[in-house]
């Protein structure tokens, strides 16, 4: 049986330790506009190097059963 390589889904890195998170896109503040962040939806998988990098919420395990 083959097995399946997973990767990151934010830089398509091949890993096995991926993390569910939500994306989150951040506005700074600007001296006439307010700060903000969006939080995506839909989950993904990221690797670590991501996880360093870019604004995120990790997905809680019990959230994802509630909705099920």
């Amino acid at each position: 049986m083959d097995e399946v390589e997973r990767a990151c889904e934010n830089c398509a890195t091949p890993d096995d330790e991926l993390v569910l998170v939500r994306r989150v896109y951040v506005t700074p503040e600007r001296w006439d506009t307010p700060g903000s962040e969006q939080v995506v939806d839909m989950p993904e998988l990221w690797c670590i190097s991501c996880l360093s990098q870019y604004p995120h919420d990790v997905v809680d395990p019990d959230e994802d059963e509630a909705t099920a």
